[in-house]
């Protein structure tokens, strides 16, 4: 049934040409956004208030979901990214943040992917233009989990970072795992799908997700940011209060060859 649905959705998206389906998403998103009215709870994206998200998590007006209300709220409050002058680099950008972060004036914001419409250039992750050292920051959230050779990915992710900069590279990730699961083999929709939960991901992350960061060459901080929120505040933002915030730099002095 999972695998029908899903191959459902892709064959749907593939039939909206790729300049419509954003302005569609946004009629959709606007339209629905009035069946929810209240104030129970609220998106720190889009900064509207509800009487409850979608599904449970979704908000109806901007489709954001708990990991990116988290990662907005991480990179309002925690990070200068709103403030600072800054180069960056965003992978796969969702519909929720694009728009939005290009439109900071201290950013000097470039978005990238193999394949979404929305990206402004088409990149691959393993394999970049960008010269060395390039960036002041880079976001990718669940990307990394799409691509075979992820470490190769996590190499480049660093290559184009700036000394001193950082990076927020977010997976799903299973904490009950010790050992992130993959299995190379594994190549069909319907192997991915039984092994993986998708059938486009290549692997299932466990907890040594940080230590293949760090193995790298980042220095990673897995922040417990969302457990630091009260009660109140996660029934009024519906984030996953386990979820860590994997916040990665480039020490000043690297070491090539990683």
């Amino acid at each position: 049934m999972q695998l029908a649905k899903s191959r459902h959705w892709y064959s749907v998206k593939q039939m909206i040409p790729t300049t419509a389906f954003d302005p569609l998403l946004k009629t959709y998103y606007n339209m629905r956004s009035m069946l929810y009215m209240g104030n129970k709870v609220f998106c720190p994206v889009c900064g509207s208030y509800f009487a409850r998200f979608v599904e449970g998590h979704n908000c109806p007006k901007c489709g954001s979901a708990k990991r990116h209300r988290l990662m907005y709220m991480y990179l309002k409050y925690k990070t200068n990214f709103f403030n600072d002058r800054l180069k960056v680099l965003h992978f796969a950008p969702e519909h929720c943040f694009y728009k939005r972060f290009a439109a900071l004036p201290n950013l000097e914001y470039y978005s990238a992917d193999l394949n979404s419409p929305r990206a402004m250039m088409k990149v691959d992750m393993t394999n970049m233009a960008f010269p060395d050292n390039h960036f002041d920051v880079v976001i990718s959230s669940h990307v990394l989990e799409h691509i075979p050779d992820d470490h190769l990915a996590m190499r480049e992710l660093l290559r184009v970072m700036k000394p001193g900069g950082w990076a927020i590279h977010q997976v799903p990730i299973d904490y009950s795992r010790d050992v992130s699961y993959e299995d190379p083999s594994i190549t069909t929709n319907e192997g991915r799908l039984l092994h993986f939960g998708h059938i486009d991901h290549k692997r299932i992350y466990g907890i040594d997700y940080k230590q293949r960061l760090e193995n790298a060459g980042f220095r990673v901080v897995a922040d417990d940011y969302a457990a630091s929120f009260k009660t109140k505040q996660n029934l009024r933002y519906v984030v996953d209060p386990t979820e860590l915030i994997y916040c990665c730099s480039k020490p000043l002095v690297h070491k090539a060859g990683y």
